[in-house]
């Protein structure tokens, strides 16, 4: 058994070269193409990873500048409202008017400390409890002491107080 000698016609030779070279050509088509997606690819990503990288900086910067600021105004905050609640306003016998004018005694005892930075008022918190503490408030014909079980410092003076009568 013999192979065929087909590699000695003519359209069998020319077919094959144009298989041949239409493979080489087809080949440098695509690397050509790949080569250039690729290029552009690269060029892309290299944009944008400039782009997040300034995107970041600027974090950065914003981030570290809203920090600061924030100290700065922390530093500025100051009282705007107290708040006073008893808490054994039913044990003391203090109802509707009584308790009101109490309440309002207290506040204008604490009146110098509205507009005062938080800080001031933080570090004078115990003068500010003593002062209360050692005060009576005649409400009526009724004399009473208040004792400071609470206090919560921020833009809003909040006390949580306990109501004595004094005999």
């Amino acid at each position: 058994m013999r192979i065929p000698p087909l590699h000695r016609r003519k359209g069998y030779q020319r077919f094959f070269a144009g298989i041949v070279i239409g493979f080489i050509i087809g080949w440098f088509f695509f690397l050509l193409s790949f080569g250039g997606l690729q290029e552009f690819y690269m060029t892309e990503i290299d944009r944008r990873d400039e782009k997040i990288r300034g995107l970041n900086d600027e974090f950065k910067h914003f981030k570290q500048d809203y920090e600061e600021k924030n100290k700065e105004n922390e530093k500025k905050l100051r009282i705007q409202e107290i708040k006073v609640s008893f808490l054994n306003r039913e044990q003391a016998g203090l109802k509707g008017l009584q308790l009101i004018e109490l309440e309002n005694a207290v506040k204008s005892e604490l009146h110098d400390v509205l507009t005062k930075d938080i800080e001031s008022v933080g570090q004078n918190s115990n003068l500010l409890i003593r002062t209360l503490e050692n005060k009576n408030f005649l409400i009526g014909k009724e004399t009473y002491n208040v004792k400071v079980y609470q206090m919560h410092l921020y833009t809003t003076l909040r006390l949580n107080l306990k109501v004595e009568q004094v005999k």
